[in-house]
């Protein structure tokens, strides 16, 4: 069966043909954002004007880096309307099924993007704006430094939300729908993992790019990371053409993996020995300027054919012990990535970190002097959060015998056999690490602490207590008590009687809350 035997309706096709037009002018975007780092002409038109098609007429009549400024946010606007018709054509071409969201998603991003371009702006040019933002994210740092890491995070959020829409484009092709034979061994395990590795590893090389082109400083993290990223891209490489060469869109990615990785190597030494590690062109019409630009654009187009590749993996290579078919729908697929997914939010117990956000951000705010650092709020919530989603892996992953001898819980992940036992390890160590790291770094060093002490009392003391004796309820009352305090100490930086006063709210109300659970199941 071929691509072109698949049926597909209009609005399936318009989705895609939306889908395509946003890839191409994101990168276009992107190749353009890079000439005004480049030039630095970001500053060229600091004011930005909600009425948009006045763009249009100042991109018309700009000279030198004012026309590469407002030529990004022209083209910015009009992803905006392709985007619009990405979710409008894909929520009705899908109706009933869960990829209609896609689009939705897509749109979001989109214009998550465009606020954050406006904010970098604004943040110098509209003194409301800027007291505004000092306001709610903290007066320590300088109004340059605040543009510079927005900046940042503008460029790489483009790069992730190219990746995104151009599997998207994939999801939406004929040759998706295709049922194809996928191809089962012990080697597509491995092949995966890493596929899977190399998208973070790569958003993380293009965030330091970003930070050296921003800053001028931190080069060496830089080569530092293009060599572990080069280095796993090869292993990559070597796995997929010999291992998984008989498909098409598999030999096709990789070919074309392995020539932008040579070209982008080529990209980022040439300019640096021209220059001696000068980064600023002002002639945007310079070799420099040009290479500089094509290397942004280059190592964007890596991520989003790493992602790509990632995805058809996970649709074309099959571990041989899994339960999957080898001839493989699209349907088939999508429903195995969602039953996976939904594993994940019960080994992490979505329900209860969301209520841990919510009781962590009840403690901030009571604790808070006067407004809200909502980069500190967001990070306390974020991080332990994501604790807690590790120590619920870890509780699962210790008592996966008894889960299976238990009604209420033997269909979990773990006691079912839909998933490893070091797999859900694993998740645990990964989602502790990086909460800790975000509370660590984000918030203050007694936060973390008590985001770490949380976790431990949970699974070191309280999960072998539920065994043991009835009174484990007293110890398992603590560690859900905390988090409020956690808040408190993120807003204020220290613990005073009131924090205990928290504690002792939520430590009290949980005793009924678990008694009642036991009485439910009693039997």
């Amino acid at each position: 069966m071929s691509s072109s035997d698949v049926k597909q309706t209009d609005l399936q096709r318009w989705a895609h043909r939306f889908a395509i037009a946003c890839t191409g002018l994101l990168l276009f975007m992107i190749a353009v954002g890079a000439m005004v780092t480049t030039t630095r002409a970001g500053d060229t038109n600091p004011g930005w004007s909600w009425r948009f098609w006045e763009w249009f007429t100042s991109w018309w009549q700009a000279q030198g880096g004012r026309a590469w400024e407002d030529g990004h946010r022209v083209i910015g606007t009009v992803i905006g309307f392709f985007g619009i018709g990405l979710a409008f054509t894909l929520w009705k071409a899908e109706k009933g099924k869960p990829r209609r969201w896609l689009g939705v998603i897509a749109l979001g991003l989109i214009c998550l993007q465009g606020v954050l371009g406006g904010l970098r702006v604004l943040v110098v040019s509209d003194a409301d704006v800027r007291d505004t933002v000092l306001a709610y994210t903290g007066g320590g740092y300088d109004v340059e430094l605040r543009r510079a890491i927005k900046a940042m995070f503008h460029g790489v959020i483009a790069q992730v939300i190219l990746s995104y829409i151009a599997c998207v484009v994939v999801v939406t092709s004929t040759r998706w729908a295709m049922p194809w034979q996928a191809q089962k061994s012990r080697d597509a395990g491995l092949s995966r993992k890493l596929s899977l590795l190399l998208v973070p590893l790569a958003v993380g090389q293009l965030a330091l790019g970003t930070l050296v082109r921003q800053t001028g400083d931190h080069v060496m993290w830089h080569v530092g990371g293009a060599f572990v990223i080069s280095t796993g891209v090869i292993v990559m490489l070597m796995r997929v053409f010999r291992f998984h060469a008989t498909h098409t869109p598999l030999r096709r990615v990789a070919t074309l993996i392995a020539f932008l990785l040579i070209t982008q190597v080529f990209l980022g030494v040439v300019p640096w020995m021209l220059t001696q590690g000068n980064l600023v062109s002002s002639d945007p019409a310079s070799t420099v300027a040009i290479l500089r630009t094509a290397h942004v654009t280059v190592g964007a187009t890596l991520l989003m054919l790493l992602s790509v590749q990632a995805l058809w993996l996970h649709r074309l290579a099959l571990p041989s012990d899994g339960e999957r078919s080898a001839v493989t729908t699209a349907g088939e697929f999508e429903h195995s990535l969602r039953t996976r997914l939904h594993d994940y939010t019960v080994l992490s117990k979505a329900r209860l970190s969301g209520l841990v956000m919510v009781t962590v951000a009840a403690g901030y705010f009571i604790g808070s002097p006067g407004k809200p650092n909502v980069v500190v709020l967001l990070a306390t919530m974020i991080g332990v959060s994501l604790v807690a989603a590790g120590t619920s892996a870890f509780n699962q992953y210790i008592e996966r015998d008894k889960d299976a001898r238990m009604e209420r819980t033997r269909n979990r992940p773990l006691p079912s056999g839909r998933m490893t036992p070091p797999h859900a390890f694993a998740f645990g160590v990964v989602t502790s690490i990086v909460g800790l790291a975000i509370v660590l770094l984000g918030v203050n060093v007694l936060a973390a602490a008590m985001t770490g002490l949380t976790s431990a009392i949970y699974v070191l003391i309280y999960t072998p207590l539920k065994t043991r004796t009835t009174l484990n309820t007293l110890v398992g009352a603590v560690p859900g008590a905390l988090p409020p305090m956690i808040g408190w100490v993120a807003a204020t930086g220290g613990i005073n009687l009131h924090a205990f006063v928290l504690f002792a709210i939520l430590y009290v109300w949980q005793l009924p809350h678990f008694w009642s659970i036991a009485w439910l199941y009693r039997e």
